[in-house]
C-alpha cells in the first residue's frame, strides 16, 4: 500500500492546476503590457527595454519548461516577440 504525505499532496501538480497557474501566467503578462501602454509618459525608455529584456527571458523559460513547450509551444514565441518590440519601443522612446 502506497502512503500518501499530505504536505506532499498540497505541492502535487495535475493538468487542471498547470491550464490555471498558466493562464494566471498569460494574465499578468496582459495587464503588465496594457499598464505600459497606458502609462507610457512616465515610463523611461530604460525601464521599456528592461521590460522587453524580461518578457524575452520568460520566453526562453517557457521554451525550456518541458510542460510549457509541449502544452502551449507558441507561447515562448509570442513573449520573446512581444519583449522584442517592447525593447524596440524603449530604444526608439526619447527621454
Amino acid at each position: 500500500m502506497e502512503y500518501h504525505d499530505p504536505f506532499y499532496q498540497l505541492f502535487q501538480l495535475n493538468e487542471l492546476g498547470f491550464k490555471i497557474i498558466s493562464l494566471l501566467l498569460i494574465l499578468v503578462i496582459v495587464i503588465g503590457i496594457i499598464i505600459l501602454f497606458i502609462y507610457r509618459n512616465r515610463i523611461s525608455g530604460k525601464k521599456m527595454m528592461f521590460f522587453g529584456a524580461e518578457l524575452i527571458l520568460l520566453g526562453f523559460m517557457f521554451n525550456v519548461i518541458l510542460d510549457f513547450k509541449f502544452q502551449m509551444p507558441i507561447l515562448s514565441f509570442i513573449t520573446i516577440l512581444l519583449g522584442t518590440l517592447v525593447s524596440l519601443m524603449g530604444m526608439v522612446k526619447k527621454d
